[in-house]
């Protein structure tokens, strides 16, 4: 299938990140576009001159035709000098040969160079398409390869959070089965832990108990026996 300058300049690739940079390839496709059109630019001139070749092959060969028509006549004629026979035919054979060399010749070079020039054209064409798909190629690469990257990131991170997260959970789960005693254990635990309540205070019986606050004027130590 052949490829013409306008594909090459609407070719179009789909952007992705870490890819190559799209004003490069455009500036590329664009060279590639203008060299394919001055190769068939080329091609299409070598054409004409290969339809101009054969043209003036056909008419080269016309003359032959009418020269040698005309010998048949020439020789019916009355000879009024044998010389002049001789001229003629050898004037009839020198451009019968000098006219097909000259066309073989321009038609051997024209598709000599036509041929050339269309492997020429289609090498680079080849060589084009080949670098369009490698690049993109690449980038459907490169963006798989970040689809991976970020699926494995993904998965670290909700990793590391679940270790987080079970971390926190065993912490906060010890501490409260050491600082909460559970049962009768809990009670007498707040029980020890409470501070004890302070006893009520009466004014006669703290006088009673102190007896060296009662008066001991006008009696006997040998009377309390």
């Amino acid at each position: 299938m052949a490829i013409t300058p306008a594909e090459i300049d609407n070719l179009c690739f789909s952007p992705s990140k870490k890819g190559y940079d799209t004003d490069e390839v455009d500036a590329f496709l664009e060279r590639c576009s203008s060299e394919v059109d001055a190769m068939l630019q080329k091609i299409a001139d070598l054409k004409g001159r290969l339809t101009a070749s054969e043209q003036q092959l056909a008419a080269a060969q016309a003359q032959i035709a009418q020269l040698q028509s005309q010998q048949p006549a020439e020789a019916a004629a009355p000879v009024t000098a044998p010389t002049g026979l001789t001229a003629s035919e050898t004037q009839i054979s020198k451009v019968l040969i000098v006219a097909q060399q000259s066309a073989d010749k321009i038609v051997a070079e024209a598709r000599d160079n036509a041929e050339k020039i269309r492997n020429d054209a289609d090498q680079k064409a080849r060589e084009v398409i080949r670098q369009a798909l490698a690049e993109k190629q690449s980038e459907l690469d490169e963006m798989d390869r970040l689809k991976e990257s970020r699926e494995q990131f993904r998965d670290q991170y909700k990793a590391l959070l679940q270790h987080f997260m079970d971390d926190a959970d065993n912490a906060f789960s010890g501490q409260l089965s050491t600082s909460l005693p559970t049962g009768s254990a809990a009670a007498a635990q707040a029980a020890v832990s409470a501070p004890a309540a302070a006893p009520a205070f009466d004014a006669d019986a703290t006088q009673l108990a102190q007896p060296s606050q009662l008066p001991m004027s006008g009696v006997d130590v040998d009377d309390l026996d």
